[in-house]
């Protein structure tokens, strides 16, 4: 740089006066319309060296000038000026807000590097941009080192590319309410795209990985259930007396014929001390589907809706964690898991199915296994109940 154009005017002067500032300004505009496209690329390095040597030297009211003055000048320049100005500027604590905000609405060819790492830009400034501005406008914001929890609300409601959200998901610095959270996950079963970076995220409450563990892969079920353990699920005491008001007005689910006379036949050996894990083999082995289902659900205390989901999900992994919290040993285990996978695949596709799911069952804790348990059985009832009052 030190081309001469501006240091003749400020070098060894500390403290500029407003009337040489704003003719200094002046000038340059008048030379940057003009002058060569040569002279403009001179400029717009003297305007690098005027905003970093000028730093502290200049009042406020120099300040607001020299902004708005180098606003004006950068606007007229050409593309490529701008966006040699933009990458040199966007990583400085002194730039002019007026100026990085100019920038940051620009070409994306521009206002790219400004969006990703410009710390000067306000959140206002940054929702305007993703309400008014392009897909890569938001892309390039979602990626930032740093979005509150404000910009992130923005960027999720106003984002029509899915890859922008998962950009954001993505972003470890970037704060997400708990609602906002709650959002994603339940749009994670649209998007599997989704699924991956919200169950790598650190700050992923519990109960919402678990919620999607009925609709993601194998793998990250697996995921669920190593890396979000959660603690004695206790229900909202609001929505535990909602569920318990609706369930006791209006009826519900009922079961078809055979279902609830399986869960009456189920309960009457309960009470009888009959319902041995060897009675619910034999009843898979005959097929006997609903009466397998209730005997299960009496043995764990949860309904038969959600067991009847766990036998017939298509991934044996939730089968293996009732299993375990009722402590069935690997053998008894592995009995009824092989019988439910050729009831739905060929017998070599079966046997590799349990031996992955096994090293699962093994790792697992009973107590862990029991409070996922339970908290699919209260989600389960919750569920229910939200669509009563839907």
């Amino acid at each position: 740089m030190g081309h001469g154009l501006l240091y003749a005017q400020f070098d060894g002067h500390p403290v500029m006066s407003m009337a040489e500032t704003h003719r200094d300004m002046s000038s340059l505009i008048a030379m940057a319309r003009e002058g060569t496209r040569r002279s403009r690329r001179i400029l717009a390095e003297n305007v690098l060296d005027l905003v970093l040597s000028q730093d502290g030297r200049l009042s406020d009211q120099e300040r607001a000038l020299t902004d708005q003055v180098l606003t004006r000048l950068v606007k007229d320049m050409e593309l490529q000026v701008r966006q040699q100005l933009a990458t040199q500027l966007a990583g400085s604590p002194h730039a002019p807000e007026g100026l990085i905000e100019m920038l940051a609405r620009d070409d994306i060819s521009v206002a790219g590097p400004i969006l990703q790492h410009s710390q000067l830009l306000q959140e206002t400034t940054l929702i305007e941009i993703i309400q008014l501005r392009t897909r890569e406008h938001q892309l390039c914001i979602a990626m930032r080192a740093s979005l509150s929890a404000t910009v992130s609300d923005s960027l999720i409601d106003h984002a029509a590319d899915p890859d922008v959200v998962e950009a954001l998901i993505r972003n470890p610095n970037a704060t997400l309410s708990h609602a906002a959270m709650a959002y994603l996950v339940a749009e994670s079963r649209r998007f599997d795209q989704f699924q991956e970076p919200l169950l790598s995220r650190a700050d992923l409450p519990a109960e919402l990985a678990n919620q999607m563990f009925w609709w993601v892969s194998a793998n990250l079920r697996k995921k669920i259930l190593n890396e979000f353990n959660i603690a004695e699920h206790v229900l909202d005491p609001t929505l535990e007396n909602v569920t318990r008001d609706i369930l006791a007005i209006t009826e519900a689910e009922k079961p078809g014929a055979t279902d609830a006379t399986a869960t009456k036949l189920a309960s009457a050996l309960h009470d009888e001390n009959q319902l041995k894990v060897e009675v619910i083999i034999n009843m898979l082995r005959n097929l006997r589907i609903p009466a397998f289902c209730a005997g299960l659900s009496s043995l764990a205390g949860i309904s038969f809706t959600t067991v009847n989901r766990i036998v017939l999900d298509k991934d044996i992994t939730p089968f293996a964690v009732l299993c375990k919290a009722l402590k069935f040993n690997e053998a008894h285990f592995s009995t009824m898991a092989l019988l439910l996978l050729q009831s739905r695949n060929n017998s070599r596709q079966s046997t590799k199915e349990l031996r992955n799911v096994l090293e699962l069952f093994r790792e697992i804790s009973s107590d862990h296994a029991r409070l996922t348990l339970n908290y699919w059985h209260n989600d389960s009832e919750l569920q229910k109940a939200a669509q009563k009052i839907r």
